[in-house]
């Protein structure tokens, strides 16, 4: 029996990854739930991080770049992934700010002291995954947001290619915004 490999850093990008609309798009602070929801997916992976044992030595972080840092940071506050959990205590690292991803994972690099080769980033923007694989991370690429398919899917790929050797980053996922036939969510 093979030993799944788990990342040491599970990264999230927020703007139409971890909740929709975008921030950019709201014209004055958002009422969380009302104005501005999780994907179902995106709450349901946070629960698992949060509650399964075999999360207990991964570390929860935040990349985005929105410009809109002071809501970013009152949503997470807000979204709550248990009774007494929100989004905010389960994320040990958070990089909000507008600017490369680049610089948000060369402060998330600092700041854990864990490899670029056990991350892993869930991002909608194929701009960011592509400079953040040559890192070394493995990126999931997520246009409609985070779907239960490409949660899995990105942990199943972070775990066959780390348990072979394959420290190398790469993209996985749709990689086209527009090819969507199988975009079905969470109904499997």
């Amino acid at each position: 029996t093979t030993t799944e490999r788990l990342p040491k850093l599970v990264v999230f990008d927020l703007d139409n990854t971890v909740w929709t609309p975008e921030l950019y798009e709201l014209y004055s602070k958002p009422v969380v739930g009302r104005d501005i929801k999780l994907f179902p997916a995106a709450l349901k992976a946070m629960q698992e991080l949060n509650n399964e044992a075999k999360w207990s030595k991964t570390k929860v972080a935040a990349a985005s770049r929105t410009g809109e840092i002071d809501w970013a940071h009152m949503c997470l506050a807000t979204f709550k992934i248990g009774q007494n959990t929100t989004i905010d205590d389960l994320m040990s690292y958070k990089q909000i700010y507008p600017g490369s991803k680049l610089r948000h994972f060369k402060h998330l690099h600092e700041d854990s002291k864990i490899e670029y080769s056990d991350m892993i980033f869930f991002d909608d923007d194929t701009s960011n995954t592509s400079e953040v694989s040559r890192l070394g991370v493995l990126c999931v690429y997520n246009p409609y947001g985070l779907t239960e398919k490409l949660w899995r899917l990105g942990i199943e790929e972070f775990s066959k290619r780390r348990g072979s050797g394959d420290r190398s980053g790469a993209t996985v996922g749709k990689t086209s915004y527009y090819y969507d036939d199988d975009y079905d969510d969470d109904s499997d």
